[in-house]
């Protein structure tokens, strides 16, 4: 008996005569291109489809002829790894350059859409704060100015120390780096440095003293103007040295600059941020000129946020050790939807309000208005807080007229009472929507270092009268210890004063 014979064939694309599909057969090639003109694999189908709107069909050729059919398994992998080194295959099985390319083209389209679905959801979620962003700032008017703030003027020393730290962190970076070599020396090997290794030393050595000395006056300038917290008990400090530390590394033009951003840093960080977190969201860089311009029309507001984006590359404006804490966003959408008129809250942003509602809710920093705001969105989300409205609930049950039980609890305890551990007055609170709340949240029992600056944020609210329930009087105290946070106790001004006329005279030293 003969041996059966097989035949290893090609498809051919006509427009370009590439081989776009190996197979085998033992049958006549022009059988096997019918069956796959009738009967085509789903790959191979959509190649014939696109054959076919240009008008042509695939050609059939023969590779390899009579090949013995216990072969022909062998041979047709070897000729698709061939012919897939060439060109692309529509071949499945045995194509592994093939399948791995799809897969690799896969994954980037996967991964090109999930790139392309996240600029998608942040350009939405951008649009929507930059709403709540916008209202805001028109009902508020922006942060609270830092005119008055005193611009403490620094020694003429100080200054110098700058200038040659700067100068001797350029000629270091000019210069190449000191390394371990060995040299000849009368005709005998030596270990030791060059000359030039020799200053480059010394030049080290000089910018770490002046590095010290620097840092010594600037931390000292700093507890000058941010002492004020009754002992940091937020521990804020360390927000603002975590800013003005390093000031040295900044680009100042002239020590008025240097003065002048320093004083500022208290500002920045506690009236500031909770803006650039704001507008951050919103899609605006506080690193451009236009959110100055936006963030408030104040001269001295704008001209202190220009002086922190010309100072250099880390005279950012948001505090490093803040960015941890994005709740101070949600906090003011929070606010901003109970407290400004007319406010329109973006449905994307439902989750972030009643997630900011219900924390300041449960830490008993949410108003009145606060409060009715999330029972809207949510009339279970106080039960946690004021306890279940059992009034409404005893009327349920009872199958009496709505209101019924709060008017027998008023006839028998009267209306007067009000106190927060009355459970009469708790119970109507709850029914009447009159909250045991705050006039004004003022997280001042709340642990943290950004909690100065959400105090800040509350305060341009109050400077701008959305707290209808505190008061004037009580609004105007608000901002009032807002801006005493940001300018310098008399007991630190004393220190610092004692400090520079130590200076006077010095130079820079490792005791420093």
């Amino acid at each position: 008996m003969t041996d059966v014979q097989g035949t290893i064939y090609g498809l051919v694309d006509p427009r370009d005569d590439v081989i776009r599909y190996v197979g085998q057969t033992v049958k006549p090639i022009e059988a096997r291109l019918a069956g796959h003109l009738a009967a085509p694999a789903p790959r191979v189908r959509a190649w014939i489809e696109e054959l076919a709107v240009d008008g042509t069909t695939p050609r059939i050729v023969a590779i390899r002829e009579a090949v013995p059919s216990a072969d022909l398994d062998q041979v047709e992998r070897e000729e698709i790894l061939a012919h897939a080194l060439r060109a692309e295959l529509l071949n499945t099985a045995g194509n592994e350059p093939g399948n791995a390319k799809r897969r690799q083209a896969s994954k980037e389209e996967a991964k090109r859409r999930r790139a392309e679905e996240a600029a998608v959801n942040l350009a939405w979620s951008q649009a929507a704060w930059r709403q709540v962003a916008d209202q805001i700032r028109s009902a508020t008017g922006g942060p609270i100015s830092p005119a008055g703030i005193p611009i403490r003027p620094i020694p003429d020393c100080v200054w110098t120390w700058y200038l040659e730290y700067h100068a001797a962190d350029q000629q270091l970076k000019a210069s190449p780096p000191i390394g371990y070599i060995l040299r000849q020396a009368g005709g005998v090997t030596v270990e030791g440095d060059t000359p030039e290794d020799q200053q480059r030393r010394d030049l080290l050595h000089r910018r770490e003293l002046l590095r010290n000395s620097l840092h010594r006056y600037i931390r000292a300038y700093c507890v000058t103007f941010s002492n004020v917290d009754e002992g940091d008990r937020w521990g804020s400090g360390e927000g603002i040295f975590a800013r003005a530390d390093s000031a040295y590394e900044e680009a100042f033009e002239s020590a008025e600059d240097m003065a002048q951003y320093l004083s500022l840093v208290p500002w920045a960080g506690r009236a500031l941020d909770p803006w650039v977190a704001l507008a951050e969201r919103a899609g605006i860089s506080s690193r451009e000129a236009a959110f100055a311009e936006w963030v408030s029309s104040d001269v001295d507001v704008q001209r202190g946020v220009k002086l922190f984006q010309a100072a250099g590359a880390s005279g950012y404006l948001g505090v490093r050790y803040q960015e941890w804490d994005t709740q101070i966003v949600d906090f003011t959408l929070a606010v901003g939807a109970a407290h400004v008129p007319n406010f329109v809250t973006p449905e994307l942003l439902a989750g972030n309000l009643l997630e900011g509602l219900t924390k300041a809710a449960k830490d008993r920093q949410a108003t009145n208005a606060m409060c009715q705001v999330l029972q809207r969105l949510d009339s279970a989300a106080l039960d946690t807080v004021y306890g279940r409205d059992r009034l409404t609930e005893a009327d349920r049950a009872l199958d009496l007229p709505s209101g019924t039980s709060a008017r027998v609890l008023e006839q028998v305890f009267g209306t007067g009472r009000s106190g927060t551990n009355d459970d009469a007055a708790k119970l109507l609170q709850r029914h009447s929507g009159a909250f045991d709340a705050p006039a004004v949240p003022t997280y001042s029992e709340w642990k943290g270092i950004h909690i100065p600056a959400m105090r800040a944020l509350v305060a341009s609210f109050c400077r701008a009268g959305l707290f209808a329930e505190a008061g004037g009087d009580a609004q105007a105290q608000m901002v009032e210890e807002a801006r005493r946070t940001w300018h310098p106790s008399e007991r630190s001004v004393r220190e610092l004063d004692e400090l520079e006329q130590a200076l006077q005279g010095t130079r820079p030293s490792r005791a420093s």
